[in-house]
């Protein structure tokens, strides 16, 4: 614009030049302003499978009671989200960040907007990334049987308890006959009593396939069994998570996986 107004001697492109200037000056010191007595903390982020998408959680707020408008935040090469801070309130606020591998995700420095202020924000946030599931190997594997400590759980002869998918060496008697009729797959008869399927579930020995491969087997394992009353274990090459079950176990085997040979 101002190449063309001195060429052609133009005094309303002359005024428009300098107008679109000082506005864009004036737009740095109130993006300064904006940002001045911002608060900002990492809340939590929940684990997510290799591929999916990790939401951080932030809490915004001022620290004199001001209000700001028009924020956005995200991180490179993600998503950005547009919010306003109200006065004497804090807002939380959930930024997306893709996952690629494994392991802990590190999303990096947050960035504000077409003008960036010149203090960055290093939240030290990270989110634990859990190896991509793959289905498949349970077929194969046997369980041992033992006692359950919660009771009238698993492998038992009372009380008709449920379903679940066949597994080789499941007796013959206890198959759903007639939901295989059905073509609704193969399907085991579930009772009540005071045993339990155990599985370990162990690196070494699963064959072929490289170490990531391992661990992806390992976690499908991990998520078809948490979703009955089976109860099992863990065995890396560095740890052994003992038997158990439930929300808190399952959490404990992929979060052990997602961190096998991750340096600290």
């Amino acid at each position: 614009l101002l190449i063309a107004s001195i060429n052609y001697a133009n005094n309303p492109a002359f005024i428009l030049t300098f107008l679109l200037t000082g506005l864009f000056i004036q737009a740095i010191f109130h993006t300064w302003r904006n940002l001045l007595d911002l608060s900002l903390q990492w809340k939590q982020t929940n684990p997510v499978f290799a591929g999916e998408t990790a939401f951080f959680q932030y809490e915004l707020w001022d620290e004199k009671g001001r209000a700001h408008y028009a924020l956005q935040f995200g991180f490179a090469g993600n998503d950005s989200v547009i919010t306003d801070c109200p006065a004497n309130e804090k807002r939380l606020i959930r930024l997306p960040c893709s996952s690629r591998r494994r392991g802990l995700l590190d999303p990096g420095r947050l960035t504000l907007g077409l003008l960036r202020a010149w203090c960055y924000l290093d939240t030290h946030a990270s989110a634990v990334v859990y190896p991509a599931p793959l289905e498949g190997w349970l077929d194969s594997a046997r369980p041992s049987w033992g006692m359950a400590i919660e009771g009238d759980r698993g492998v038992g002869a009372d009380d008709f308890v449920g379903h679940r998918s066949y597994h080789p060496g499941d007796q013959l008697g206890h198959i759903h006959w007639k939901a295989f009729a059905g073509e609704k797959g193969l399907l085991v008869k579930q009772f009540g009593g005071d045993r339990v399927n155990r599985y370990w579930l162990d690196f070494d020995a699963i064959e072929g396939g490289d170490t990531e491969y391992r661990l992806r087997v390992l976690a499908g394992a991990v998520q078809a069994l948490s979703l009955d009353a089976s109860h099992y274990g863990l065995r890396l090459p560095d740890q052994e998570i003992p038997m158990g079950s439930g929300e808190s176990h399952r959490h404990d085997c992929l979060g052990a996986l997602a961190l096998y040979g991750v340096a600290e």
